[in-house]
């Protein structure tokens, strides 16, 4: 199955190069975004300061131009009325004045602006108190000659002047506040747009990069698939030559062995037959012989007849003629009873009759020939049970005794004959289990294939 991009963004995110990469661009992000935002904080707070102080020098023109006309009011009409925005200035004008030089205190290049506006102002404020005053105390004429001076007049024309210059300064100062900050912005914006425009193009090359894992990675399941599938063929064809091999190494080995109990039968079987003939002819001639004689004589008939028997032993164990004689439960029958004479241990039998073909009822046969084998050489059972079971469509053999056991996780070397008889069982597409342990005795369980089920399984569907 093809890896998912999000696997293969993943790969690339557990590259050396690639979080510091992107934590370069994000801090980057970062640091445009706080500069931009300090800066811009900073030229805001400056366009508020140079508005603060244009107002408060408006505040104090306006502070004057009502003094002025309060000052005129009273002196034209001599209500009281008219006289307090003249009082009031008199009282808010330090206070005005001192809120601007606090203002401005941390610009130098107006300080003189400042401290002339100043000084106009307090002029300007001492003109119209002196009138004021001169009308208080009955000189009209007087207050009107002040007046008449135009002193008042010119302090207020040069106090305009200079607040219209200063104006007019911290205009030009509030216009490059504005600049800088659209400056700052217009800086903050492109920043911002580089980096996310470099953090596309990473993306984009990220997933360029994905794609191309994914496919490096996708051509290399694919080759790994194509070598594994061509490994289990090969491992397939060496299984099934093998297997070959081992029936053809098997079907050699039980002609052998019968070609061998043959010349065994002919030929010593002959042998062995003619001695005894010739014995039992030398033993009818030799009636007056001595006892000794006699003794000798009855000695090598009674080895004859132990060697023929000898001779009977060894051809049933390489080809059982009880087997093709008689079929498996009387060849098994007799493979038990000959192991119980010889043995002595309780042995119990259950054969049912099964249908097996001629090779696996050999193998079945030979089976249980194993099993009893190592029962007599190792088990040092007391008790031995061989069944047969028609469990059809397989044919189940089973042995257990109640030997000392042994780990069946580790056979061992001399238990090669059981991985034989495995494979042997596996070949006719049969089931072979060991359960053994230690003091627990052991248990050899075969499945075998009945004719019936094997030709059901070879015939071609309905």
């Amino acid at each position: 199955m093809a890896l998912s991009f999000t696997d293969s963004l993943d790969g690339l995110v557990r590259r050396r190069w690639t979080v510091p990469l992107v934590m370069a661009v994000a801090l980057g992000f970062l640091l445009i975004n706080e500069l931009g935002f300090h800066r811009a904080a900073a030229g805001i707070a400056s366009a508020d300061d140079i508005l603060q102080r244009r107002t408060e020098v408006r505040r104090l023109q306006l502070l004057l131009q009502s003094a002025e006309a309060g000052q005129r009011g009273y002196l034209l009409t001599g209500q009281r009325e008219y006289r307090e925005p003249f009082e009031q200035a008199q009282v808010q004008l330090e206070a005005q004045i001192a809120r601007i030089r606090t203002m401005f205190a941390d610009d130098p290049a107006s300080a003189n602006q400042v401290g002339e506006i100043e000084d106009l102002a307090r002029r300007k404020m001492s003109e119209l108190r002196t009138t004021v005053g001169l009308f208080d105390a009955g000189s009209v004429l007087g207050a009107l000659e002040v007046v008449k001076t135009g002193i008042g007049r010119d302090h207020m024309r040069a106090l305009d002047q200079r607040i219209d210059d200063m104006v007019a300064q911290e205009d030009i100062k509030l216009a490059y506040a504005r600049r800088d900050l659209v400056n700052t912005l217009l800086v903050s914006r492109v920043g911002i747009a580089v980096l996310v425009l470099s953090g596309l193009l990473l993306l984009a090359w990220a997933v360029r990069q994905a794609r191309s894992l994914d496919a490096a990675r996708e051509e290399q399941r694919a080759q790994l698939r194509h070598e594994r599938d061509r490994l289990e063929q090969e491992v397939e064809r060496r299984t099934r030559d093998l297997t070959e091999l081992a029936r053809h190494l098997q079907s050699v080995r039980e002609d052998e062995r019968g070609r061998l109990a043959r010349e065994l039968h002919d030929e010593l079987g002959g042998l062995l037959t003619a001695a005894k003939l010739e014995l039992a002819r030398v033993k009818s001639r030799l009636k007056g012989a001595p006892p000794e004689t006699l003794e000798r004589i009855a000695q090598l008939a009674g080895s004859l007849d132990a060697g023929i028997a000898l001779k009977r032993r060894i051809i049933e164990d390489l080809q059982p003629s009880s087997l093709t004689n008689l079929g498996l439960t009387a060849a098994l029958e007799v493979l038990c009873g000959e192991f119980a004479r010889r043995v002595e241990v309780a042995l119990e039998t259950s054969f049912d009759e099964v249908d097996l073909a001629d090779d696996v009822r050999l193998t079945a046969y030979r089976v249980v020939q194993e099993a009893l084998t190592n029962v007599a050489k190792y088990a040092q059972a007391r008790r031995v049970d061989v069944r047969i079971a028609d469990a059809a469509p397989l044919a189940e053999i089973r042995v257990s005794d109640d030997g000392v056991g042994f780990d069946s996780a580790r056979v061992p070397q001399r238990s090669r004959g059981l991985a034989g008889l495995r494979f042997r069982v596996v070949s006719h597409g049969g089931r072979f289990d060991l359960v053994s342990q230690p003091g627990a005795g052991t248990t050899i369980t075969v499945q075998l294939p009945q004719r019936v089920a094997a030709a059901t399984a070879s015939a071609p569907d309905a």
